[in-house]
């Protein structure tokens, strides 16, 4: 596949200056030849669409300029070892220690060169609102890039060797200064039962120790606190991706790690992960691979744990990811459709293996909220289940009794969730761990034809739960709203039947010229349709509105904060205006995501997801002075 150079993106020191390419540019840069490239093919679990345009080499992932670069400066850390180690032995260190110096320096810069190797490919994008190059690695992926960026590696902007190689040494700077630890390349499901002594004589894998001091380790039975983030079934295929990193490691400093460079590519056979390209495409022996792997690495994780201190198990896997076009495919086919998910294979492994949830916690993910606001649904937060070996003796129950529990339970527990402003795209996932924890305590649940409820039954009641619950929230909103929320479930902000309407307006005791007056709907032509948010008033003042609602607080909220690229004081102004009435506006918020994401309008989830993750730092800013007009338009 041929590549055209668009222009160049000159730094004159007061920003940037777009030129246009000549034929001379195209030419030199045509011109490098480097003198090695990796060979190895790309695996289908890291991109499954470059091999269908004819990508399907790593060294294809490259300009023959940045394969030239990458490949020099892969020399020249190879090369610098010697000279490392003879500086460290001038300064008086032993031969031994003088060559372990060598080998953590050289290593430290082959880290550095798969920072270049991230930032100097065909697949990196140039991002227009700051002007700078991005990564390849935007997620856990290796996607199809049409028009790229190539970084000046020789240069000091983003994707050169200085800025790659001083963000790794901050990296490595941080990571010491946190003391002394080990890292262990294990098989959780066959090593993690057995005892690991360093070579000091201390024992690691989060060794726990005695109320007197003493070292855990020292007594019969060795026990480990356990925290552990599972792999996602065939979400994410990671010794896949880390092929991308491990051919530049390899050829940089494999020579010194022999035990860990010992294959082409990484490993794959070991990794737990449901993927049917490992099985000859057959997806009922890669289900199993996953189900049993997950099995045994719980039953070794049990045994081992210290009792006093539960395992906690993080998780980010969107419970409804499922095969998509994979299962219309099959059932044409006369297949069995397997709708297994990660949290239903997860989840029955831990229950399998004898433990019980006790409680659920959601973590915010390292971004920062603005960015996570606005981006995609994905989940923004990971959920942390806390897991204890449930009581030999614990009790069993029937299905009647557990939705009882759960109706009663449930409530709460999500109530909780909203408080905490967990994001709507997360909400679903969070409200798993109070469900099964209800679910787990027992040693089983019997249904009416006293077989044991399965996990995914109990997922099913869950999310009929949650969904119940938040209907049930709409009994505290205005006759308005509730016409609203019915009136998007159905037409969304697309016109719909005035019959229909009106009809409507009556089961809610309010009527469809009350809602035009109000501001919520337009209707002309026997149609009826809700007003987006963009063709809300931008002076509009709650307190002077004679006919408020919780529908129009909720929308004006998203005008100005997802309308607006810096909408954040505006909307803490906005926020002081509703005073009470935010939280119930934060509410529906959640209802309408639900039912957004339910029905495919993918850019309206975005906008109420990205209300509720920055309500906790909207809340912060509504406390500060106003300073200001913070109601301005967008030019």
């Amino acid at each position: 596949m041929e590549t055209r150079l668009i222009a160049i993106v000159a730094g004159t020191g007061k920003g940037r200056l777009y030129l246009p390419a000549t034929d001379e540019h195209e030419t030199i840069a045509r011109q490098a030849q480097p003198s090695w490239k990796p060979e190895e093919p790309l695996k289908e679990k890291a991109a499954d669409q470059l091999p269908l345009y004819g990508l399907s080499r790593y060294f294809q992932l490259f300009t023959p300029r940045q394969l030239t670069a990458m490949v020099t400066l892969s020399d020249l850390v190879r090369e610098v070892r010697p000279e490392v180690e003879e500086d460290a032995k001038q300064a008086g260190l032993p031969l031994t220690e003088a060559h372990a110096y060598a080998t953590a320096i050289t290593t430290f810069l082959a880290l550095a060169l798969d920072r270049c190797a991230d930032f100097n490919n065909a697949l990196c994008r140039w991002v227009p609102t700051n002007q700078k190059v991005m990564n390849l690695f935007a997620r856990q992926a290796i996607p199809m890039v049409w028009d790229f960026a190539e970084a000046n590696l020789l240069g000091e902007s983003v994707g050169s060797w200085v800025t790659c190689s001083d963000y790794v040494a901050e990296c490595v700077s941080t990571t010491a200064v946190t003391g002394l630890g080990h890292a262990l390349v294990m098989d959780a499901a066959r090593s993690a039962a057995s005892r690991w002594v360093s070579p000091t004589g201390t024992s690691a894998l989060f060794q726990s120790v005695s109320p007197n001091g003493t070292e855990a380790g020292h007594s019969e039975a060795l026990r480990f606190l356990v925290s552990t983030d599972p792999p996602y079934y065939d979400n994410i295929g990671y010794a896949a991706l880390s092929d991308f990193f491990y051919v530049w490691l390899r050829r940089t400093v494999g020579e010194f790690y022999p035990e860990l460079f010992r294959t082409l590519l990484t490993p794959k056979e070991g990794e737990l992960v449901a993927a049917p390209e490992r099985f000859g495409g057959d997806r009922d022996r890669a289900k199993e691979h996953f189900e049993a792997g997950f099995r045994r690495a719980f039953a070794a994780l049990r045994e081992k744990m210290d009792p006093r201190f539960p395992l906690t198990v993080y998780y980010a896997f969107k419970q409804d990811d499922e095969a998509g076009g994979a299962e219309e495919e099959a059932r044409a086919n006369g297949h069995r459709v397997d709708r297994t998910t990660g949290w239903e294979t997860m989840l029955t492994a831990l229950i399998e293996t004898g433990f019980q949830i006790t409680a659920t916690w959601p973590v915010r993910s390292a971004q920062k909220w603005r960015q996570n606001a606005i981006g995609a649904n994905a989940l923004a937060s990971y959920i942390v289940l806390a897991c204890r070996p449930r009581p030999a003796d614990a009790p069993q129950t029937d299905r009647r009794t557990f939705v009882a529990e759960l109706r009663r339970e449930l409530p709460k527990a999500l109530h909780w969730l909203q408080q905490g402003h967990i994001a709507p795209v997360d909400f679903a996932q969070a409200a798993i761990g109070p469900g099964m924890a209800i679910y787990s305590k027992y040693s089983r649940i019997l249904e009416a034809n006293g077989r044991p409820m399965s996990v995914r039954t109990a997922l099913a009641l869950i999310n009929q739960t949650l969904t119940e619950v938040l209907s049930e929230q709409e009994d505290a909103f205005d006759a308005d709203t509730r016409w609203a929320i019915a009136w998007y479930e159905e037409h969304g902000f697309a016109a719909g039947d005035y019959g229909s309407a009106e009809l409507l307006s009556k089961a809610k005791v309010t009527s469809i010229r009350g809602l035009e007056e109000a501001g919520l709907v337009k209707a002309e032509g026997g149609r009826v349709r809700l007003l987006h948010p963009k063709e809300l008033p931008e002076t509009w003042d709650p307190a002077k509105d004679p006919r408020p609602s919780v529908w129009k607080a909720t929308h004006h909220l998203v005008r100005v904060y997802w309308e607006n690229e810096r909408g954040e004081a505006a909307t803490a102004h906005l926020l002081r205006q509703l005073g009470s009435q935010a939280d119930y506006a934060r509410d529906l918020a959640y209802r309408l995501f639900t039912i957004a994401e339910k029905k495919g309008r993918s850019a309206d989830a975005q906008a109420y997801n990205a209300l509720v993750v920055g309500w906790s730092e909207l809340m912060k800013l509504r406390q500060a002075p106003v300073q200001g007009n913070l109601l301005e338009s967008k030019p």
